[in-house]
């Protein structure tokens, strides 16, 4: 075959051996290739770029464990773009739409990890979680039945179960309730001082059945929470509230000063609003506490608590309330009261034990300012150990302080004092899903300028807990 090929002097014909002119081609196209390649893979290969997206790995790692899901999840996203193929990213992304409520997106990001590790029983159960946050209990339990084919030992009763608990859990109606029961001994059951024969101002008077009380006794106590949302993935819920307690005591002589039994019923509503990093929560509340069906204190007001989750280990807790309440018998106590705390709780070790501290201000302006109104203050620790077996230890102790604006009796001259410590633990045992033992010791020191306020208290409780 004859070619021509143009020279600056004139056209002459070249021959080129048979069969060159393809490879030619091919070359052409090989090159052409590698030269449009080649900024792809440089820049696959940038360290630049790799330091980059490494950066931002990291960066969205402390997203997710700051509690930040929704900017994780923006972050994850964007890291998607630039590394579809990167198995950390995938699965991180599907983890903080989960808890960023994206749960279509959760779910699509699981079943690319699937198609690429379709033996992974693990992501079979966290798309299952997924479905059932989308309400779709079939594709669920389907992800489940793949999940027990690829690992034999998965028990199909607990895998139910788990559905259960997941299908309720985002149900647009929340309902959990307790009921409680056991038998106490309180060694200062009317909370009196150590003697009938007290010190008030320069006198020293005989206060009939003022002397403290011991007494054994029984509790009954009831709660129901209520929450309802009008959307599966609405982040406000109308809420509500329901609590009950009743105490009896056995000893004959409290009946002198209308002691014995005491009775406490609360009941509320209101909002919530909850965000993977926040929730807030308003409501109006009405309480009432009877001692013997003879005197009672019943208090209205809002109150409020907000909960910032700076961390998944460490969340702040802010609380306020104010109630106006009105003493049967003692108009004079009636008036204003109210109280405003700020709180960190922590979760530290693999089990997720809790640390709570913090302090909160009190006080009340009553009818009768100079004997009952105070300003004060309180501090409280608490822990909460999980330990094996269901068991749940919780030692606390707290201490408080109270300014009143008069003396507590006429017959002093010195403004009211009270400063108070309290300590204890308690212990529950979760020996089954809906039941558990729960038993209390508690430690009062109360002391006051006023000797008519002095009084220890030693409580001792054990009972029984069913929840639902």
């Amino acid at each position: 075959m004859t070619y021509f090929i143009p020279t600056s002097a004139r056209d002459r014909a070249v021959s080129l051996p048979p069969g060159i002119l393809p490879l030619l081609v091919l070359a052409v196209f090989v090159l052409a290739a590698l030269f449009f390649a080649a900024p792809a893979y440089a820049a696959e290969s940038d360290p630049a770029r790799r330091t980059a997206v490494e950066s931002a790995k990291a960066e969205a790692a402390d997203l997710m464990q700051q509690g930040r899901y929704a900017s994780a999840y923006e972050l994850y996203m964007r890291l998607l773009r630039e590394e579809p193929d990167d198995d950390s990213i995938n699965l991180n992304l599907a983890r903080s739409a989960m808890r960023a409520t994206k749960y279509n997106q959760a779910v699509m990001a699981y079943e690319r990890l699937i198609e690429k590790y379709p033996n992974e029983a693990g992501l079979y159960a966290e798309l299952a979680h997924a479905y059932m946050a989308l309400d779709d209990r079939a594709s669920a339990e389907q992800a489940l039945a793949t999940m027990r084919t690829i690992d034999p030992n998965a028990d199909p009763a607990s895998a139910e179960a788990m559905l259960g608990v997941l299908e309720k859990r985002y149900d647009h109606l929340q309902t959990h309730g307790r009921v409680r029961f056991g038998v106490l001994y309180d060694s200062n059951a009317n909370l009196g001082p150590a003697s009938a024969s007290v010190d008030l101002g320069n006198w020293r008077v005989q206060v009939p059945d003022a002397k403290a009380v011991d007494s054994f006794g029984a509790y009954l106590g009831a709660s129901l929470d209520v929450a309802w949302k009008p959307e599966r993935d609405s982040a406000w819920w109308l809420v509500g509230d329901v609590q009950s307690f009743v105490r009896g005591n056995a000893e004959s002589d409290l009946d002198t000063n209308k002691s014995r039994s005491s009775e406490w019923l609360r009941g509320a509503v209101g909002l919530r609003y909850m965000s993977p990093e926040s929730m807030l929560d308003i409501r109006l509340k009405s309480e009432i506490f009877d001692y013997q069906w003879y005197q009672n204190v019943v208090a209205m007001g809002p109150e409020i608590t907000f909960v910032s989750a700076i961390s998944p280990s460490l969340h702040l807790i802010s609380r306020a309330n104010i109630d106006k309440r009105t003493h049967s018998k003692d108009s004079k106590r009636n008036g204003a009261y109210w109280s405003a705390g700020q709180f960190a709780r922590i979760y530290f070790g693999q089990d997720n034990h809790e640390f709570i501290v913090g302090a909160s201000y009190n006080g009340a302006n009553t009818s009768k300012k100079d004997d009952y109104s105070y300003n004060g203050w309180e501090g409280s620790v608490r822990f909460m150990f999980k330990l094996p077996h269901g068991v749940e230890l919780a030692p606390f102790a707290s201490f408080s302080q109270e300014w009143y604006d008069g003396p507590a009796t006429a017959l002093e001259t010195d403004k009211r004092y009270d400063k108070s410590w309290r300590g204890g633990v308690s212990l529950t045992w979760r020996f089954s899903e809906s039941w558990s033992v729960e038993a209390m010791y508690q430690y009062t020191d109360n002391s006051s300028r006023s000797n008519l306020y002095e009084y220890d208290q030693n409580l001792v409780s054990v009972g029984m807990a069913w929840s639902f």
